[in-house]
């Protein structure tokens, strides 16, 4: 069965092997044309003569090579066994001379006959030795070409389904990591509602509540690889809510985002983790008030995405844990090397999470 790209590329094949015969048909009347100076410098020739002659040849040549194009014949090149292609395709060779020219003699002697002309040509056994050797050569190299554009096309093809399963591959990656963030946000979010059951029942009913919609909007959001900057905060917000009824006064949250910024496309749910992070390693570690602050803005065709968090070291977070490398992973997925996160500590105490990624996501 035969796929809509493999239809695509043997179109392809034969428009390019159309030119090619075109061209190669001009090289016939040229070359029927330098073969007889006799009709092109004879004044006592008629004008008419030697673009008869060179008119058979591009007849001949052209009604060949519209059957050999369109007669599947491209289909059958096996770029994977040529010479044996190119074998069979010279056991023609012995009824397709002769048959050649059978045709454009046959039909200069016609044409010249109908108009009350002689036409001339040499002996017909070194003329019919030449001819072989003509054709044959024509032949040969007209495989040569055919087979070349073929390998083109095949490449192409093979390129176009390669990328195509690449794009697949990184698809089915980014829906495996999108799957792993859930149950890793979720497992750590009823850890906080566990928490609080054992003292203030009525406010871990409200967390639930609210676990509710965060899920709700987790199930709209993680469903596209990207989604715009403020629909990311949007669903940050809501796991800040979440946060700030366990830690109650504890902790302060910043938010200071550009407007040019609100409308860059973002990997959706990248920013949780590191807020997650800010809280586990910043104000669940310490007794102190803490404060997070969150910035985003654009600049020189990126956007740059922070969050700081207070007392805290990366000593103390050790290796990358499960949304870090999730982070990383997507980011790499979806820009290469364009995008970046990376943590540094401050001299002031604390860890400060930095994202960029190209603007031109949008």
């Amino acid at each position: 069965m035969v796929g809509p790209e493999s239809r695509r590329v043997r179109r392809i094949t034969q428009t390019l092997l159309v030119v090619l015969g075109a061209i190669w048909a001009l090289l016939w009347t040229l070359m029927s044309l330098i073969e007889n100076p006799r009709y092109l410098h004879d004044p006592g020739e008629s004008s008419w003569q030697p673009w008869v002659v060179a008119a058979t040849s591009a007849a001949t040549a052209i009604g060949w090579l519209t059957f050999w194009i369109f007669s599947d014949q491209t289909g059958r090149i096996s770029l994977a066994s040529p010479l044996n292609w190119f074998l069979r395709s010279l056991k023609p060779l012995p009824v397709l001379v002769p048959a050649c020219i059978v045709v454009v003699y046959g039909l200069r002697h016609a044409v010249f006959a109908l108009a009350g002309a002689d036409y001339w040509h040499i002996e017909w056994t070194p003329l019919l030795r030449y001819e072989a050797i003509k054709i044959s050569l024509f032949y040969v190299l007209w495989l040569g070409l055919a087979f070349g554009v073929r390998t083109f096309s095949g490449w192409q093809e093979q390129a176009e389904r390669l990328l195509g399963l690449q794009k697949a591959l990184a698809e089915a990656q980014l829906a495996q990591l999108r799957a792993q963030l859930r149950p890793h946000f979720l497992f750590n979010t009823l850890n906080t509602i566990s928490s609080l059951m054992q003292v203030d029942v009525n406010r871990a009913d409200r967390l639930l509540a609210r676990l509710g919609d965060l899920l709700r909007a987790s199930l709209s959001v993680s469903e596209r690889d990207t989604v715009p900057l403020n629909e990311e905060l949007d669903f940050l917000r809501l796991y800040a809510d979440i946060m700030r009824e366990r830690f109650e006064e504890r902790v302060v949250l910043r938010w200071d985002i550009a407007d040019d910024a609100l409308g860059v496309h973002v990997p959706a749910m990248i920013l949780q983790p590191l807020v997650e992070n800010a809280y586990r390693y910043g104000v669940e570690a310490n007794s102190d008030a803490q404060s997070i602050t969150i910035r985003a803005w654009c600049d020189r065709g990126a956007l740059i995405v922070t969050i700081h968090n207070t007392s805290s070291t990366l000593a103390g977070q050790g290796h990358d844990g499960v949304g870090l490398r999730n982070c990383r992973e997507r980011l790499l997925r979806l820009y290469g090397e364009s995008a970046a996160l990376t943590l540094t500590e401050d001299a002031a105490g604390g860890v400060l999470a930095s994202l960029s990624m190209p603007r031109a996501a949008q």
